[in-house]
C-alpha cells in the first residue's frame, strides 16, 4: 500500500492543498487535469513516505468543525459606503481584516494575479486590502499558504485567514492545533469551476481585449446589489453575467463545479470558520428596518458567528457595522449551502465531457439551448430591487 496521497476518484479530493503544504520534501505538486481542476501530483524520487500527506486529507476523515454550540446570526452591513461599494454584500470581511491588521497581524484571502488567475496571498498593509475583496466564482490555488500563515502565527501575530470551508479545513489539519490568534471566516460556498474554463470564458467575452484585462468583478455594484458582474481592461468595462457567458451562467446553474463539491463535507451546522460570511439574499423586510439607515440594495452580510473567539471578533468591529440579530432559519432560506451541498444535475457530465472532448465552444453550444431560462432571467432583471423584495418577503411569510 502507498503511503503517499492518491486519488482514486475526482469526487475525493477538494484540491485545498493541505498535502502540498505538509510535505516535508516539497514532493506534491498541484496540477490540473483535462477540464482544468487541481490535483495533487507526487514526484516518487523525493517522496520518503513518511504519509503526512494521507494525515492532513480533509476528505479521509470528516475533521471537525470550529462550532462551539448553536451560531449567532446576523444580517450587517459597513457603515462606511466606501468600503460597502466595493464589497460583495455588507462589508463584514473587510471590518474583520483591518481588525486584525491594526494588531499588526496578517490577512489570507483570495486575489487575482498575472496572466487572471486565481491565487490565495497575504497582505499585511490596508493598502493590498482591495484584492481580496469581492466575490470570485472559481477555485483559487493555497499554494503554500498554510505554511506561510503557521510561521506568522508561530511569531505570535494574528492571522485572519479566509476562504471555502474545504480550504478553512485543510488549513486546520495542517496546522493540527487550535492558535489562539488564529481567526479563520468561512463562505457560504455553492461549488468551484476551474481555472481553465474561467480563462477560456474571459477570451471569448473580452475578445480581443483579454490581454488587456485589469480586473474581474464577478458582483460589480455600480447598478446595485446583484448577481452581475464586469471586466475592467485599460480602457473599456465590458458586462460579464449570466445574459453575456456561459461560464457565468452555468455557475449559478450549478453545473461546472468540481466532482468534490457535489459531495461536499462541509455545509453543515458545525461550520469550519470562527465565523461564517455570505450574503444575505432575500432579507426579511423588518430585519431591513431594524438595521437603521442602511441601503439594501448596497449590499447586506449575512453573518454566523460560531465561536467565542469569532464573537469577541465580532463584537470588537461591531462599531464599523449595522447588524442585527437574526436566525439560523431565515438565513438559511436562500443560502442552502449552510445545510447541503449543490445538486450533481444530469447536466454536469455532459458538460464536462463537451469541454474536455471539444473545449469552451461545447459550453457555447449547451448555453444556446437554455432559451427558456436566459427569457425568464430577462424579466427578473426588468423587476426593480425594491419589487424584488416586498415579493420575496410575502413569499417568505
Amino acid at each position: 500500500m502507498k503511503s503517499y496521497i492518491t486519488i482514486e476518484h475526482p469526487g475525493d479530493c477538494c484540491g485545498c492543498g493541505a498535502c502540498l503544504n505538509a510535505c516535508p520534501k516539497s514532493a506534491i505538486t498541484m496540477k490540473e487535469d483535462e477540464a482544468g481542476f487541481i490535483f495533487p501530483a507526487v514526484d516518487e524520487t523525493l517522496c520518503v513516505s513518511c504519509g503526512k500527506c494521507v494525515d492532513v486529507c480533509v476528505f479521509k476523515d470528516k475533521q471537525v468543525g470550529a462550532a462551539d454550540g448553536e451560531p449567532v446570526v446576523y444580517a450587517a452591513a459597513a457603515k462606511d459606503s466606501a468600503v460597502l461599494e466595493k464589497s460583495s454584500s455588507g462589508g463584514v470581511f473587510t471590518s474583520l481584516a483591518n481588525a486584525v491588521l491594526d494588531k499588526g497581524g496578517a490577512v489570507f484571502g483570495a486575489a487575482w494575479t498575472d496572466g487572471i488567475t486565481l491565487a490565495h496571498l497575504c497582505i499585511e498593509s490596508k493598502d493590498e486590502l482591495n484584492r481580496l475583496r469581492g466575490s470570485k466564482y472559481v477555485q483559487s490555488n493555497t499554494g503554500n499558504c498554510y505554511r506561510q500563515a503557521k510561521q506568522i502565527l508561530c511569531d505570535g501575530r494574528p492571522v485572519l485567514y479566509c476562504g471555502t470551508p474545504c480550504q478553512i479545513a485543510g488549513l486546520k489539519a495542517f496546522l493540527g492545533k487550535d492558535y489562539e490568534n488564529l481567526l479563520t471566516a468561512d463562505l457560504v460556498c455553492h461549488g468551484v469551476p476551474s481555472m481553465k474554463m474561467l480563462r477560456d470564458d474571459l477570451k471569448a467575452v473580452a475578445g480581443d481585449k483579454f490581454d488587456e484585462i485589469k480586473d474581474v468583478r464577478f458582483r460589480d455594484k455600480s447598478k446595485g446589489w446583484a448577481v452581475k458582474g464586469s471586466i475592467d481592461t485599460d480602457n473599456s468595462h465590458i458586462k460579464y453575467d449570466a445574459g453575456t457567458s456561459p461560464y457565468y451562467f452555468f455557475f449559478l446553474k450549478g453545473g461546472i463545479y468540481r466532482e468534490s463539491c457535489y459531495n461536499c463535507r462541509f455545509p453543515s451546522e458545525n461550520r469550519q470558520g470562527d465565523i461564517t460570511l455570505g450574503d444575505y439574499w432575500g432579507v426579511p423586510l423588518d430585519l431591513v428596518a431594524k438595521l437603521g439607515d442602511v441601503n439594501p440594495d448596497k449590499g447586506i452580510s449575512c453573518v454566523l458567528v460560531n465561536t467565542q473567539k469569532g464573537k469577541e471578533w465580532f463584537d470588537s468591529v461591531s462599531g464599523t457595522l449595522s447588524f442585527a440579530k437574526s436566525s439560523r432559519e431565515n438565513a438559511e432560506k436562500r443560502n442552502k449551502q449552510l445545510v447541503s451541498c449543490s445538486t450533481h444535475l444530469p447536466e454536469h457530465d455532459t458538460l464536462l465531457g463537451g469541454y474536455i472532448e471539444k473545449g469552451y465552444p461545447a459550453y457555447r453550444e449547451a448555453y444556446k439551448k437554455h432559451t427558456k431560462d436566459h427569457i425568464v432571467r430577462g424579466v427578473k432583471n426588468m423587476i426593480p430591487a425594491k419589487v424584488k423584495r416586498k415579493i420575496n418577503d410575502v413569499i417568505s411569510k
